[in-house]
């Protein structure tokens, strides 16, 4: 990735910028094991993103998480009332930014900043809101407009047409290798988020950088 070609940066937003480990809490409300819970709940999540992708079945993705939640309170055989149920969605309203998150987007401000994310524009606004993150924004893009889910070429394709610049220019971060493959296959400069030191997968794809934690991205971009 050529020096100082890069104009605005589009982030992921869930497992990037938002703790989503953060709907532990009210999983602990009605499971014994939150973290299984809340790992499950997340799988299902994604992987109901994939399959409605490949059927061309498209339903935004508070309903994919209200399925996914159904799915996985029936796998742990519990009982949640409806009470209960619309309390374990809300907590996706109000999921916390990394602490790196908070110290690290205002020096990035010299960028063009966007989120591009699966999640619904109710969801987006709600815990952008909630987080305190929306200022840090100029574009907020949800792959509702594309009614396709990552690693789509439609929904990377809202980057450009939103925030008016060429893809070169558009350097994508995510912490989800899958994006990040998706990301790179669009065609975007991209940025892999790898806090976990988990492997790439084989997908004959590679990040233009990798960083360990959100702190290490500007001293990135400026190598």
């Amino acid at each position: 990735m050529e020096h100082g070609a890069v104009r605005g940066i589009a982030f992921d937003l869930y497992g990037t910028l938002i703790d989503v480990n953060g709907v532990q809490e009210a999983c602990g409300t009605v499971a014994q094991d939150p973290a299984a819970f809340t790992s499950l709940w997340r799988q299902k999540q994604l992987e109901y993103t994939f399959l409605r992708g490949l059927m061309g079945r498209y339903e935004d993705f508070w309903q994919v998480t209200e399925a996914s939640l159904r799915y996985t309170l029936k796998r742990f055989s519990l009982q949640a009332t409806e009470r209960d149920r619309r309390r374990l969605m809300e907590a996706w309203l109000h999921l916390p930014p990394f602490p790196d998150v908070m110290a690290t987007l205002p020096k990035l401000q010299g960028y063009a900043l966007a989120v591009l994310s699966n999640g619904s524009p109710p969801m987006l606004e709600g815990v952008l809101a909630n987080s305190g993150l929306t200022p840090s924004f100029r574009w907020v893009l949800s792959a509702d407009a594309a009614k396709i889910y990552k690693p789509s070429p439609k929904v990377y394709a809202l980057g450009p047409e939103g925030m008016g610049l060429p893809k070169e220019a558009i350097l994508f971060v995510s912490s989800n290798a899958f994006d990040v493959a998706g990301a790179k296959a669009f065609g975007f400069p991209v940025c892999w988020l790898n806090r976990a030191g988990v492997p790439l997968d084989e997908l004959g794809l590679e990040p233009d950088m990798m960083v360990r934690s959100f702190g290490e991205l500007l001293p990135a971009l400026e190598r």
